[in-house]
């Protein structure tokens, strides 16, 4: 226990070729702020001998489960991944951080407003008062970077890099201090 606040780092940088060497950088700045940065891959889990995919799969998940609620705050990279909006996995961990009461600071590598984003990546047409993608779905438009539902347990806003989420999820740890 390094009696430092503990920061779950949630994003799909765990399927980067070299997770670890990727979210080291990432580590060292929470350091430098005080915070202890921890990464869903640092469980280190393995599959065992003649273990089901499906069973492998439920023992990741719970220990990603088990590291948010033993987090102080969660920093989430909600840049879109595989599409225009951001890591399924990542929603999820937002969702499970703000269901226990756990702030969450959201960055993006990406500017814009999802509605631009999925302009960007796919045909989209005015229809009525909505937009719709090329299979007909409305296509949300509050002006917000992601999903409205990502946005709401975020502190206040989407970040426009890691430095910025993490300074302010420090600063806000450090106002909470006892």
């Amino acid at each position: 226990m390094t009696g430092r606040p503990r920061v779950y780092l949630a994003g799909p940088e765990v399927f980067l070729p070299d997770p670890h060497a990727a979210t080291a950088e990432m580590k060292r700045l929470c350091a430098g702020l005080g915070l202890e940065g921890v990464f869903p891959q640092d469980a280190a889990l393995r599959r065992l001998a003649d273990e089901a995919m499906a069973a492998f799969a439920a023992r990741i998940r719970q220990a990603n489960i088990d590291l948010i609620r033993r987090a102080d705050a969660l920093i989430a990279n909600v840049s879109p991944f595989r599409g225009p909006g951001s890591d399924d996995g990542t929603a999820f961990e937002i969702g499970f951080a703000a269901a226990l009461c756990k702030p969450v600071f959201a960055w993006s590598a990406e500017s814009g407003t999802l509605l631009e984003r999925t302009r960007r990546r796919m045909q989209v047409h005015a229809s009525g008062t909505c937009w719709r993608d090329e299979k007909g779905m409305e296509v949300e438009d509050f002006g917000l970077p992601v999903n409205l539902m990502l946005v709401a347990p975020a502190l206040p806003v989407v970040h426009p890099d890691f430095q910025s989420a993490a300074s302010l999820c420090a600063r806000w740890l450090r106002a909470q201090a006892p």
